[in-house]
């Protein structure tokens, strides 16, 4: 969760405004194809991990540096090597509408294409072919989120969805076409929604009721006005906070720590070079429940028995 944004209750009505969405309530929710188990189910799926052992969760899908990231081959790989393993995936709007996975605005960087996603359409972007971080070309296009999420339900995956759009009102835009394709292709069992804060955590619940969602969490005080089961609490990637990590989990919460980003500052990239990956033992002998990582092989290495004790726990489908 490399950057920050803030939503507010004005700022989502002025949104819904803008966008011309209707905040559903609960029977709307079923009408429109959601599945209000799903979130329960959901739920308990990670308060039994938090109970047997850990989550990963993999940035951008990836888990080997010849796949590219946000890609089917990265969520295929990544899902059949981490029983259980979640996705964290970025979802953007292309100019015609529809959703495609890309954590940039534009093409340039991991694919052949060139140009921000938003000026695109989807036969434009699907013109494109991904590359990956070794620097080989694949045959991939990037993918629509509903073959995303298609081929994370094939291997068992959980996906987390990155919401990437550039202010509030586009954000909740992008949102509610989130939920609206979640619902459509009956994936809502298995995805969560990343926010960047608390306030952000209420307006996306406020929309979607029957979803996990991944947020922002400094202090137990944050979880105010949330329905707590439905919280996975993301709390930074640059120090331990044990502390806080008890007191979430003593509410019921399952914290989330991240180990992810840059490779010369990140704890992923300092635990390689030091030769220390026991390191991420230490995050679970200190309560985190999941680890997001850009090395997710790196921390099935060393907690292998915590993640196959965690992948016993019912998932839904």
């Amino acid at each position: 969760m490399p950057r920050l944004l803030t939503f507010g209750l004005v700022s989502l009505a002025a949104a819904l405004s803008i966008a011309g969405c209707r905040v559903p309530d609960a029977s709307s929710a079923a009408s429109s194809g959601a599945t209000p188990a799903s979130g329960p189910a959901l739920a308990a799926y990670f308060d039994c991990v938090r109970e047997r052992g850990i989550a990963v969760s993999a940035h951008r899908g990836q888990s080997a540096d010849d796949q590219p990231e946000n890609s089917l081959k990265a969520i295929r790989a990544t899902g059949r090597a981490i029983p259980g393993v979640v996705l964290e995936l970025d979802a953007v709007l292309t100019r015609d509408g529809q959703l495609v996975l890309m954590h940039d605005e534009t093409l340039d960087r991991t694919t052949t294409g060139r140009g921000r996603v938003a000026d695109l359409t989807l036969p434009q972007i699907q013109q494109a072919r991904l590359t990956a971080p070794d620097g080989s070309t694949t045959d991939e296009a990037p993918p629509t989120l509903a073959q995303a999420l298609a081929e994370a339900g094939r291997v068992g995956a959980i996906a987390n969805i990155d919401l990437k759009a550039a202010d509030e009102a586009s954000t909740l835009v992008l949102a509610r076409a989130v939920i609206d394709e979640v619902r459509r292709v009956g994936a809502g069992g298995r995805t969560m929604l990343i926010t960047y804060s608390a306030s952000g955590a209420r307006a996306i619940s406020t929309l979607a009721p029957e979803m996990m969602i991944a947020a922002t969490i400094n202090s137990p005080r944050d979880l105010d006005g949330l329905d707590r089961t439905r919280i996975i609490a993301w709390t930074g990637n640059r120090q331990a906070r044990p502390d806080l990590w008890r007191a979430l989990r003593t509410a019921g919460v399952e914290p989330q720590f991240g180990t992810l980003g840059n490779p010369h500052f990140s704890l992923d990239g300092l635990y390689a070079r030091d030769g220390s990956v026991d390191e991420y033992r230490d995050l679970y002998d200190q309560g985190v429940v999941m680890i997001a990582t850009d090395t997710p092989l790196a921390v099935r290495s060393v907690l292998g028995p915590e993640l196959a004790a965690a992948a016993q726990c019912p998932r839904p489908r």
